[in-house]
């Protein structure tokens, strides 16, 4: 991510640097979203879909993501990104959908 791009919103998908090359939803909000915020929450997608059976995990179908799958949002594995590890933004979430992931993390960090 250059420096005069974009910051990423709430509920978008982009690929970002974690372990490796990944898509993830940002899930921080956006009411700290300003240049001098290094870092943003993001919640990873994977293709192993049999995630979705784990309690509070969300299931995204391919034409929401912009991604060539289907994806599970795992909410048990919530990361910190550095701004320097957002790659590019691939899509955006419907309301819904962000809605599921906010009950899943609601239930999977006890909030």
């Amino acid at each position: 991510m250059t420096g005069d791009a974009p910051l990423p919103r709430r509920g978008e998908v982009w690929w970002v640097r974690v372990d490796k090359r990944r898509p993830a939803v940002i899930v921080q909000t956006d009411k700290v979203r300003e240049p001098r915020v290094a870092s943003f929450l993001v919640v990873p997608l994977t293709s192993r879909l049999h995630l979705e059976g784990l309690p509070g995990n969300v299931r995204l179908e391919a034409r929401s993501t912009r991604l060539s799958k289907p994806s599970v949002a795992n909410l048990y594995d919530l990361q910190k990104v550095l701004k320097s590890d957002l790659i590019e933004p691939v899509g955006e979430l419907r309301g819904s959908e962000m809605e599921a992931i906010d009950a899943g993390l609601r239930l999977v960090l006890e909030l």
